[in-house]
C-alpha cells in the first residue's frame, strides 16, 4: 500500500506517546551460523548509550516486514530481502523515560531476525557505533536477551 502515514513532528509524535503505546518494528541481524548478533549503539532516548537493534515506528498502513525493510535501510543502509526476514515475535518494551521528559516510553514492538552476508552497514544519525556479538554475552539489555532467544528457536537452534 503506497498511502503511508508521513513522519510524525515532534509535538504530535509527544501526544501520542503520552496517551498511547505506540507500535514499532525491529531487526536483529545475524552471522551466518547464527552465533553472533550486529547491534547498534543509541545517542538517544530511550536506551541511550546502549547497544541494540535497530527499528523504529511503524507508519500507518505500512505492514510489518515492510517497516522492517525500511527501518534496515534507513538506519543501517542494509537492503534486506524481505523473504529471507524471519519472525522472532512480539514484546511489550516499556521504559521510564523517552525522547521526551515526563513521559515513559511504551512500545508494542515486533521484531524480526535477518542474516547478513557481506553487507557494508553505515550507520544513521541515531548510532554511535555498531558491534558483533556473540549470542551467549550475558549483559544484553534484557529485551534484546528475549529477541535472541525467540529468533534462536525460530530458527531452530537453541542458546
Amino acid at each position: 500500500m503506497n498511502n503511508l502515514s508521513p513522519h510524525l513532528p515532534a509535538e504530535k509524535y509527544k501526544e501520542l506517546m503520552d496517551i498511547s503505546p505506540i507500535c514499532t518494528v525491529d531487526v536483529l541481524f545475524f552471522n551466518s551460523d547464527k552465533t553472533k548478533t550486529l547491534l547498534f549503539k543509541r545517542k538517544n532516548q530511550p536506551i541511550r548509550d546502549q547497544y541494540f537493534s535497530i527499528g523504529g515506528r511503524l507508519l500507518k498502513n505500512e505492514r510489518l516486514m515492510d517497516g522492517a525493510v525500511r527501518q534496515s535501510l534507513r538506519e543501517a543502509c542494509v537492503v534486506v530481502d524481505i523473504e529471507k526476514l524471519t519472525l522472532g515475535g512480539t514484546q511489550d518494551e516499556i521504559n521510564p523515560n523517552s525522547m521526551f521528559d515526563g513521559i515513559n516510553y511504551h512500545a508494542v514492538n515486533t521484531f524480526y531476525g535477518y542474516v547478513l552476508g557481506s553487507e557494508e552497514i553505515k550507520l544513521d544519525s541515531q548510532h554511535s557505533e555498531y558491534r558483533w556479538f556473540p549470542v551467549t554475552y550475558d549483559s544484553f539489555h534484557p529485551f534484546i536477551k528475549t529477541k535472541i532467544a525467540s529468533l534462536l528457536k525460530a530458527y531452530g537452534k537453541e542458546l
